[in-house]
């Protein structure tokens, strides 16, 4: 095995001690099952830069993963470092350099290296990319590369792969003198540097970052040590314990921590994820589906529960909340199919250059209801509170195939205006004030031509006709009145319940 010795990694001495502390201490970090990548790259520690793409299941071995940004590569680029079929038995029988690699693999390479690893999964290298790739079955084992990955390389400070990591070399720790135990001072702003880093920003990386067991953050300033005792710091500091939220993303056998989180800290904590993921950026806007997929089945294994486009079944009233913080956004069209309206005929005229593998099976059209719809960032208008009452099950239920709520239809106060105010509607009646909307489209809309669903309400007092409704502003899906009742969600709001009709009709939401 490569030792890591020679390296010119600065403090390789200090990732290595608290890799090595982690094993022998953090009972909670230690991998749970025997998982290896589809292919790895391997280090041929007898001929210097050289690396093979190899397919083949190690036992006793350790292997890294790398946590990157892509930044925006050309085509020409893709072509030159990604794995495509083109290039793909050549670099499982002859090899490459890492020579011929961008500086953020090579920095990765080096800091597998200065571990002491051979192995290192990097997704443009070990994913056959471009045209009769294998990225749709491979997207499906992503949770299983990074959970049991010795440890996450993160190129945090990197705006893209050609940008590199790893600062210039300055003295590293001695480990004759520096004791693992005894921290230096330091003025370290994790938060800022990591959280508010180019990676972090990226809505895959989110999912990668939960599903780590632990991970070394590489800043523009410090390096940091992630794992689920805590982190700490390239001058040894420990950093305060994470409360709230946080503390469940650190989770290194994520979610088990939801297992004794409770009701409350459970909601909070899912639309917290969801709040992160959903202002974090993509490059394709149909992959928004997708990126935070392993997370919420994890979720849905741990909670023992169902799940249907980012809404689990325990918390739907809780869930279907969200409104967006930008709203000039249309739907994303997750079915368009890559064919242009003005340029029909001659898009359908395509042949495929080869023909053994099956069609692919895309996606349908998210619903309005969920938040996955749009792009761009969404909050929650309640957090969750044991004083939120929820309609029984009769009232707002998931049907049986998932893509559409079950609803009673209700139909607004006689008499109610919505007069925009900043990028609200205040409802009013007369001139009192008795609810607020907000829309998922930023254009104007008439009252009367909408319809709502009662989400749930604050309180306990039945009778209170001015305690407030929390729902969901919908209207007719086809624009004019149909058999099939079928609405879609235009809003979110909430209104007096003596301005909500007691009369009701039942409807789908799609």
């Amino acid at each position: 095995m490569y030792d890591g010795a020679g390296s010119n990694v600065s403090n390789a001495w200090l990732l290595r001690k608290w890799l090595q502390h982690c094993d022998n201490h953090h009972s909670g970090c230690e991998r749970k099952r025997n998982f290896w990548p589809k292919r790895i790259i391997f280090f041929d520690s007898s001929i210097s830069g050289k690396l093979t793409l190899v397919e083949k299941q190690f036992s006793g071995e350790d292997y890294l993963v790398l946590s990157h940004c892509w930044g925006n590569p050309t085509p020409d680029d893709k072509s030159q470092f990604c794995t495509t079929w083109e290039n793909y038995s050549r670099r499982r029988l002859e090899g490459f350099s890492s020579d011929d690699l961008p500086k953020t693999f090579q920095d990765a390479i080096e800091i597998t290296r200065a571990l002491g690893k051979q192995y290192l999964w990097i997704d443009a290298l070990c994913i056959i990319q471009g045209d009769g790739g294998d990225w749709e079955s491979q997207a499906n084992t992503m949770q299983d590369i990074f959970a049991n990955a010795y440890c996450t390389i993160a190129a945090t400070s990197a705006h893209s792969w050609i940008d590199g990591f790893l600062k210039p070399q300055s003295d590293p720790l001695d480990g004759q003198t520096q004791n693992y135990s005894t921290p230096s001072p330091c003025e370290c702003d994790f938060d800022k540097d990591v959280d508010e880093g180019p990676l972090m920003k990226r809505a895959w990386v989110l999912q990668e970052r939960v599903l780590s067991r632990r991970t070394i953050h590489f800043t523009g300033s410090h390096v940091y040590c992630e794992c689920g005792d805590g982190v700490i710091c390239e001058q040894l500091t420990k950093l305060k314990p994470p409360f709230g939220k946080q503390y469940f993303i650190l989770d290194p056998q994520f979610p088990n921590r939801l297992y004794t989180s409770g009701y409350e800290r459970t909601v909070q904590f899912i639309q917290f994820l969801f709040e992160k993921y959903s202002a974090s950026g993509i490059t394709e806007e149909t992959d928004r589906a997708i990126a935070i997929n392993s997370l919420i089945k994890r979720i849905e294994q741990a909670l023992e529960t169902g799940s249907h486009y980012g809404i689990f079944q325990p918390f739907l009233s809780s869930l279907l909340l969200w409104k967006r913080t930008r709203d000039n956004n249309p739907p994303i069209e997750y079915s368009h199919y890559g064919i242009f309206q003005p340029f029909l005929s001659s898009l359908l005229l395509w042949k495929r250059t080869r023909d053994n593998n099956p069609p692919i099976e895309y996606k349908k059209q998210v619903p309005s209801w969920s938040w996955m719809a749009y792009s761009g960032g969404i909050d929650f208008i309640l957090k969750p509170t044991d004083q939120f009452l929820v309609p029984r099950r009769d009232d707002l239920y998931f049907a049986h195939d998932g893509r559409a709520l079950n609803i009673k239809v209700r139909n607004f106060g006689e008499g109610c205006l919505a007069e925009k105010r900043g990028a609200e509607y205040i409802i009013l009646n007369g001139t009192e004030e008795v609810g607020s909307l907000r829309l998922d489209m930023a254009n104007l809309m008439q009252l009367d031509n909408c319809n709502c669903v009662v989400v749930g309400t604050v309180g306990n007092i039945q009778e209170d006709a001015r305690k407030d409704y929390y729902i969901l502003v919908i209207r007719d899906k086809h624009g004019d009145i149909r058999q099939d009742k079928r609405y879609e969600r235009v809003g979110v709001g909430k209104v007096q319940a003596r301005f909500v009709s007691i009369d009701c009709t039942l409807g789908t939401l799609w």
